[in-house]
């Protein structure tokens, strides 16, 4: 078992700490992030949510995430993208002062924020 946090709950710690945004829109997003990562990365119904962790969140991920999954779960909502570049980058902003992104992590993330201009 890795030492990484659990995606699931490193989304709901963001969300009891919140500071910014709207709630609403950011349980949305949270919730199909995990959902996204459960359809990436779930093999077997019953294990899936232990083996999710932080660290499967990749730059790759996160794109997959952004430009096919929302667009394809939100077809008629021409912000869905917008809302998910402030999510994410709040979120990185969690992630980044509770220090848990790995350097190489942090690194790949930002090469991600930079290309899609976040």
């Amino acid at each position: 078992m890795s030492d990484a946090p659990r995606i699931e709950d490193v989304l709901k710690d963001y969300l009891s700490n919140q500071q910014g945004g709207s709630r609403d829109a950011d349980e949305k997003l949270c919730t199909l992030l995990l959902e996204f990562s459960e359809l990436l990365f779930g093999e077997n119904e019953d294990q899936k949510e232990d083996r999710i962790t932080l660290k499967n969140l990749g730059s790759f991920e996160l794109d997959e995430f952004l430009h096919f999954f929302l667009t394809d779960m939100h077809p008629d909502d021409s912000l869905v993208q917008s809302r998910a570049k402030d999510f994410l980058k709040r979120f990185r902003k969690f992630l980044e002062k509770r220090n848990l992104l790995g350097k190489a992590q942090l690194e790949d993330w930002k090469e991600f924020f930079q290309e899609n201009g976040i």
